[in-house]
């Protein structure tokens, strides 16, 4: 076995469980197996409590952690760079029978994942107004833009983003949060710092539908279903502002 057969076999056995004994061929004796596995699975829980501090704080730091360790069990790391680990962490604890009492946890979830991919993207340059000037007033129902690498928009039914918010350092999380009205979470970064705002529902899908390729006049039409009295102006101004998107254009 050549050294390369022989650390893939190496990493696989430590990523299978199932394997109840090392290939012989590793020349590694069980318990030496044992201690990489633990290692493994410790570095994985580490990596998700980093990812998910939001997650850990709502629900504390023992059920974190066997919620982590039974995701852990299911979902190996299929990458060298951990940054990426935990992408379905959120659908895992969806279906997870104990989280069943927390309905809005996996909300919470995919707005972390959010933060952090948003955190790691790529620089890009941010489109001006400028762009939009440059584009017939007559033709802005036919627009379509790019968001950003990293920008995301999470729709839920719970106050997403004041829940994020009030689970940062130095906050403490007010009485009745969970029963204001619903809101989306827009995540973007600024001045190299991940930013989460709540943006009504209204807003949430009018951002959410021109993320997704839609053009303007869909998009629009979507929000307004939901809120009559959107102020259509602001919700685009505030596109270039925040900055979000990365090109406008028909």
């Amino acid at each position: 076995m050549n050294w390369s057969d022989w650390e893939a076999a190496l990493l696989e056995a430590i990523a299978d469980p199932a394997q109840a004994a090392p290939d012989p061929a590793l020349g590694l004796a069980p318990a030496g197996l044992a201690v990489y596995r633990n290692n493994y699975r410790v570095g994985l829980i580490d990596t998700l409590a980093f990812v998910y501090p939001v997650t850990r704080l709502i629900v504390g730091e023992a059920f974190f952690t066997g919620l982590a360790r039974e995701y852990v069990k299911r979902h190996g790391s299929d990458s060298g760079n951990l940054h990426r680990y935990g992408a379905n962490f959120a659908d895992f604890v969806a279906g997870f029978e104990p989280c069943r009492e927390l309905p809005y946890l996996p909300d919470a979830a995919r707005l972390e994942w959010a933060a952090h991919r948003c955190y790691y993207a790529a620089d890009a340059s941010a489109a001006s107004l400028d762009s939009l000037a440059a584009i017939p007033q007559q033709s802005w129902d036919q627009l379509r833009v790019a968001p950003l690498p990293g920008v995301a928009l999470i729709e839920s039914a719970y106050p997403l983003a004041s829940l994020w918010l009030a689970h940062q350092p130095g906050q403490t999380p007010a009485a009745g949060l969970l029963a204001r009205p619903a809101e989306a979470a827009l995540v973007y970064r600024a001045d190299g710092a991940t930013q989460v705002s709540p943006c009504s529902p209204a807003e949430g899908r009018l951002l959410s539908a021109l993320f997704a390729g839609a053009t303007l006049e869909n998009a629009a039409e979507q929000a307004l279903a939901l809120d009559a009295e959107l102020d259509l102006q602001a919700a685009l101004l505030g596109l270039f502002q925040r900055p979000l998107l990365a090109d406008i254009c028909l």
